[in-house]
């Protein structure tokens, strides 16, 4: 009997499911166009059209800045070479690298190598990526006075890691988040190292060795050990995930999570104990796992931000640890209010005050990415005035959070919440941050900071229990 040859059947698979968002699509554009919003959409295409004219004559009144990013691009080609990676590592957390959906693994359970169609799968998404990246780099050239060669080279750097990082991508994806942890701390350390030797070439090197020594030596191990459910679960999210759809029906897709980073910890083989505090913490341990991706998307964010624009600009990088202090402990606020309002703690009595403090364990976990590149960059700025810069990070943090802490409790209890002194005075607190960096001396005011920010903590470790 003759069977279809491998392309064929994944192609097969593909244009079904191309038809399927297709049809989807087209009932959606039924749905929200009419002849009338029709004619005003096209009107305003045609605007768009004019203002990109009238855009490049505006960007050539900044053509200094661009220049200074050109500078910067070609000073710094091999330290972006180094970090870049690190994009992947971060990724491997939530995503394989290469999309397998539900389908693609059936067919390879029929007569059909997986190695091809993981190989197919690779070509289309690398392809689809050299387009994009095509389609970019002429924009780019066509609006903005930067160099071609240096936009073609950067694109193309772009496109090869891209490629190189797959493979990597997908093992790091099967193993422990811890070791993913230590992978990506390590590259963070390199990194510095070869900025304060001055050595970013030699850095560069070496770790674009390791991507292609990692390549060869992982390729013939590329489907050793694959937790296919997990694959399939994430990738069958991404495929299926439309946006427009959802923003349009008001309808959010999501991802019907069977596998998560809590499930293969050993404490949960443990016998349960039936007490407050173990029933907050499984209940918190549930609603990260359902909000593990916008926890990651923030807390690496942050980490990201405070790295990459602490290189290019020091009073950046100030500014920017003073606001991850701030959004961090917005996040953590907002995620204790939803808390109260989902799931079961939404319909039963609950202890809030205990909530209140077990979240506080993980909020203060979720930092320590945030202080790991915070740690490095004021030992660089501020030499021996660190010892004095990471405890002020420190009790503006736990200031801030027990001020937003407290507006979220007000919150909960149907009390109006107005810019209170407390908290207008936590955000000010934020500014000793900038002033260190035109003068050290001001770090001096963490003895001061932190005494009250430990005040803060016994004073709620006090507070009684309200259902």
């Amino acid at each position: 009997m003759h069977y279809p040859s491998s392309w064929q059947a994944y192609r097969t698979i593909k244009r079904g499911r191309a038809r399927k968002k297709r049809m989807v699509y087209k009932k959606l554009l039924v749905l929200s166009f009419d002849l009338t919003t029709t004619i005003y959409s096209l009107i305003l295409g045609g605007y768009v059209f004019a203002t990109i004219f009238i855009f490049n004559d505006f960007l050539a009144t900044y053509q200094n800045q661009f220049l200074f990013i050109e500078q910067q691009l070609t000073d710094r080609f091999w330290l972006i070479l180094a970090i870049f990676p690190l994009r992947y590592v971060f990724q491997s957390f939530r995503i394989p690298g290469i999309v397998i959906t539900s389908s693609e693994y059936q067919l390879g359970m029929l007569p059909y190598s997986m190695k091809r169609i993981a190989f197919f799968a690779t070509v289309e998404k690398l392809g689809k990526l050299l387009l994009k990246y095509l389609l970019i780099s002429v924009l780019v050239i066509f609006i903005t006075p930067i160099n071609s060669e240096v936009i073609v080279i950067y694109f193309g750097l772009f496109w090869l890691i891209e490629l190189l990082m797959t493979i990597p991508q997908w093992k790091l994806f099967h193993m422990k988040w811890l070791l993913k942890l230590s992978i990506m701390l390590s590259l963070v350390l390199f990194n510095l190292i070869g900025t304060l030797t001055n050595n970013s070439i030699v850095v560069g090197l070496i770790i674009m060795t390791i991507v292609l020594l990692s390549n060869i030596v992982l390729f013939r191990k590329m489907f050793d050990n694959v937790n296919w459910g997990r694959v399939t679960e994430v990738n069958d999210y991404l495929v299926w995930n439309m946006p427009l759809v959802s923003r349009a029906t008001k309808v959010k897709f999501k991802r019907q999570r069977s596998y998560s980073v809590f499930q293969n910890r050993a404490s949960r083989k443990k016998p349960f104990a039936y007490t407050n505090r173990s029933i907050h913490k499984r209940i918190w341990l549930q609603h990260f796992r359902g909000n593990i991706e916008y926890v990651l998307q923030v807390v690496g964010g942050l980490f990201l931000a405070i790295i990459v624009l602490s290189f290019f600009n020091e009073m950046a990088g100030i500014i920017v640890i003073a606001l991850s202090i701030h959004i961090y402990t917005m996040f953590t606020a907002s995620i204790f209010v939803n808390r109260m309002y989902s799931g079961i703690v939404q319909v039963l009595p609950w202890d809030i005050v205990g909530f209140r403090k077990t979240i506080r364990n993980w909020a203060i976990i979720g930092f320590i990415p945030v202080m790991i590149p915070i740690t490095i960059f004021s030992i660089i700025q501020f030499s021996w005035w660190s010892f004095l810069f990471i405890p002020l990070v420190i009790s503006l943090f736990i200031i801030n959070y027990m001020s937003k802490m407290d507006n979220a409790f007000e919150t909960i209890n149907k009390r109006l919440v107005q810019l209170s002194f407390r908290g207008v005075i936590a955000f000010c607190s934020l500014g000793f941050i900038i002033l260190c960096n035109f003068n050290p001396k001001f770090s001096i005011v963490s003895i001061v900071m932190l005494i009250y920010g430990l005040f803060l903590i016994k004073k709620n470790s006090k507070s009684k229990p309200v259902a």
